[in-house]
């Protein structure tokens, strides 16, 4: 009779990784609660793929590789500005965002003022990569994030879905993880 080295389930000093999942969480949710606690986000950019209809080619190559490593909440507002800051009509971007309470401030110029906008509080890592995704969707720029440096003449990210049959921005792959 072969024996199990590590001992049953119910003995492991991390019970949360013998936990079932239910439905609404993802793989992403598991990976980011077990690895990523207290550390900070990268999230690279793909400056030559399509970046769609509302953001400048030519702004988007403009841009540092990636933003990171830090903490989440300073990483989103990098990524989110450098969108504002790269599109055709800062006001189309503006108008994909929802204003929250207790985060990072972006900043826009349109119809004539400057416009100001805080960010919601970013609660983990997870915030992070849903409101870039979303953002990404509705910019139609669903190839702009990545998890690995992207080399020139690249054209776009592999893609993972959250809903079967869409295709979302898909960010669930697109962090990496560094001690700060």
């Amino acid at each position: 009779a072969r024996t199990c080295m590590h001992g049953p389930p119910w003995s492991d000093p991390h019970p949360s990784m013998w936990q079932p999942l239910d439905e609404r969480t993802s793989s992403l949710d598991i990976i980011v609660r077990q690895s990523c606690r207290q550390l900070g986000v990268c999230v690279y950019l793909n400056k030559y793929g399509k970046v769609g209809p509302h953001l400048d080619q030519r702004r988007i190559q403009q841009l540092p590789d990636h933003f990171g490593p830090g903490r989440a909440s300073s990483v989103l507002q990098q990524c989110v500005q450098a969108c504002v800051d790269s599109a055709h009509n800062q006001a189309t971007v503006f108008s994909c965002l929802k204003s929250g309470q207790g985060g990072e401030v972006i900043s826009a110029f349109f119809d004539q003022q400057q416009h100001t906008l805080t960010l919601p509080t970013v609660s983990s890592v997870t915030y992070v990569l849903r409101f870039l995704e979303k953002l990404c969707h509705n910019l139609h720029c669903d190839a702009l994030f990545g998890s690995q440096p992207v080399a020139r003449g690249s054209v776009h990210y592999d893609s993972v879905s959250y809903a079967a049959g869409q295709n979302h921005c898909s960010l669930t792959c697109f962090t990496q993880c560094f001690r700060l």
